[in-house]
């Protein structure tokens, strides 16, 4: 950790002063520096959290990424498969190590902070970067652009997940931006300021489940609890990333990807994750569900696909659950989502092969079922939601509370 600074969080005056120094020295005439200096800003960022042995292990879970994206950089000729799996197994098992996973934990000498400055967002990164480096010889690559990309300030503690095409492209605008650029990324700042640190705390006590253990508890109390932590979860995290893109924007880095668009008005829990953490689920999508559901359609005959596909969405989501958090709560929370989205893709075809693929259209025009899926959408969402609330056995002693 470095001496005499606190750990550096988005809502700290060290975070502050470095994006307001970042937005000078995009505004100057001094702006080439930009580069060096936004890898600078997350170094430190990164550096606040770690002590020596924590930087160890950080600079280990690195170096091997960087080394193999460099060779592999813009060679569409090299068939690399076995570099890339090899790299990307490696990275997995550091990372579990790092997370430590309880049944993973083989570094018990390793501080926690290693693994809340958001190494998961490091890892999506790294493995977009060996997986696609022979496609991106068009940009530039460099030990100062690996660092600034993986370690950006805006992306390090929480995301959103953006491709190195768009990172580079992003530097290229880097510039003093027009006013109407200028005010909506302050807009975007001061909005999620009061997301994340005025309104989403206002939901995060009374959500808590052992609120439901108490022997007073009553519907109310349930309710609070049950639609309370969702609100909690959106308002906080919607917050965050409306504050990283204002502050990049101000600087003119204009395309940080969104990450959030009214997940809660989803229509099935596809539709969700098309709207929740999008960055997350694109990412999920192509680096994991593609790969496998081709793989396994290579694998089985055709009557077999349908088996297949479902095989597939349980394998991401499962990924999705265990990237959640280290227990069984998050991996339930996981396969309950896959499951979601299976029945919602068998419903969708059951109304199809019953109606007929034009009324089926019309039926998902019409107003009440657009109303009636939300409402379901939603309370399934909140219910899920209730897993990632609390440690499984404090959930299950208050819903058994509770419910007694």
């Amino acid at each position: 950790m470095i001496p005499d600074l606190d750990p550096v969080a988005v809502d700290s005056v060290t975070f502050v002063a470095l994006s307001g120094a970042l937005a000078l020295l995009a505004w100057s005439p001094a702006r080439r520096l930009f580069l060096p200096a936004l890898a600078g800003a997350g170094a430190i960022m990164a550096l606040s959290w770690l002590d020596w042995r924590d930087l160890g292990a950080m600079a280990i879970f690195l170096a091997g990424p960087y080394f193999a994206a460099r060779a592999l950089w813009g060679r569409k000729d090299k068939e690399a498969t076995a570099v890339i799996v090899g790299v990307v197994v490696w990275q997995l098992l550091l990372f579990l190590a790092i997370k430590r996973y309880p049944w993973f934990d083989v570094l018990g000498w390793l501080d926690q902070p290693v693994a809340v400055i958001g190494i998961s967002y490091i890892l999506f990164r790294q493995i977009h970067l060996v997986v696609d480096a022979r496609f991106l010889g068009h940009c530039a690559f460099s030990p100062l652009r690996y660092v600034g990309f993986i370690l950006s300030p805006w992306t390090l503690v929480a995301g959103p997940i953006q491709r190195y095409d768009g990172f580079c492209h992003g530097l290229d605008e880097v510039r003093r931006p027009d006013t109407g650029t200028l005010l909506a990324g302050a807009h975007r700042i001061v909005n999620g300021l009061l997301l994340a640190f005025v309104l989403a705390p206002l939901f995060l006590d009374p959500s808590r489940i052992g609120n439901l253990g108490h022997p007073e508890a009553d519907w109310l109390d349930f309710l609070v609890v049950f639609y309370g932590f969702p609100i909690y979860l959106y308002l906080n995290f919607s917050g965050y990333t409306h504050m990283m893109i204002g502050a990049a924007a101000l600087c003119g880095f204009s395309n940080l990807p969104e990450n959030f668009n009214h997940p809660y008005l989803a229509r099935n829990t596809r539709d969700f994750w098309t709207r929740w953490h999008i960055s997350f689920g694109l990412w999920i999508k192509h680096y994991v569900f593609t790969p496998v559901c081709t793989r396994l359609f290579k694998a089985a005959r055709p009557e077999w696909h349908w088996l297949m596909m479902v095989i597939a969405v349980l394998v991401a989501f499962y990924v999705v659950g265990i990237w959640h958090g280290t227990t069984l709560n998050y991996l339930v929370f996981g396969l309950l989502q896959g499951g979601g989205v299976i029945v919602s893709a068998a419903f969708e075809n059951g109304r199809k092969r019953l109606l007929g693929t034009a009324k089926a259209r019309e039926l998902n025009k019409t107003v009440w079922f657009q109303g009636v899926s939300i409402l379901v959408t939603l309370h399934f969402t909140c219910a899920t939601f209730l897993l990632l609330n609390d440690h499984p056995d404090r959930l299950v002693e208050a819903l058994g509370l509770f419910f007694s």
